[in-house]
């Protein structure tokens, strides 16, 4: 992953918790370095340690870490960096991840081997939907359920997530969940 999301998450702790749990989550996660170039790609395990240690220091399942994540993404680092390009992507959280491939798709000149996530999105009718995550990375589906969240927060509507269900895949994860949104 990119140095830009493990500086996200090192932000959010220190933001959430401060400067000294950041430093309890930095020794824990056993990584020898603690700043991170936004452009570069870092091994993934780096970033899954990050995770890791955060549930350990802060006391919170790992999925609760990835979830928060997900929102404080949304809320300080989409919304900050990226926020027109979030406003030309959809003007409700349905158009938004409708069109979200294409916000990939856009910015993956910016990063180099950049493989994002893919989403697809079928409305079963006004309020309800169901959402297909698919990544070549596995055990960010916590962190999906952040960002509709802060989604969900972004577009001021009302989120309710029925159901998550695994899809069974060779490698990555694959998970639908069924929403409704109001």
């Amino acid at each position: 992953m990119y140095g830009l999301i493990n500086k996200a998450l090192k932000d959010m702790i220190q933001s959430e918790f401060g400067e000294e749990q950041w430093q309890a989550v930095f020794e824990a996660s056993g990584i020898p370095q603690d700043s991170f170039l936004t452009m570069r790609s870092y091994d993934d395990q780096l970033t899954y340690a990050l995770a890791g240690a955060a549930s350990e220091v802060l006391g919170a399942p790992v999925e609760a870490c990835l979830e928060m994540f997900g929102v404080y993404w949304v809320k300080e680092v989409a919304a900050k960096a990226y926020g027109s390009l979030m406003d030309a992507t959809g003007q409700d959280m349905v158009g938004f991840l409708a069109n979200i491939n294409g916000l990939h798709d856009r910015i993956t000149g910016t990063f180099l081997n950049y493989v994002p996530p893919e989403f697809q999105i079928e409305s079963i009718d006004e309020k309800h939907h169901r959402v297909h995550y698919i990544s070549q990375r596995e055990g960010l589906t916590p962190f999906v359920v952040g960002l509709f969240k802060g989604l969900a927060d972004h577009f001021s509507c009302e989120l309710e997530i029925q159901s998550q269900e695994p899809v069974g895949v060779d490698r990555g994860e694959h998970t639908v969940f069924e929403v409704t949104l109001q």
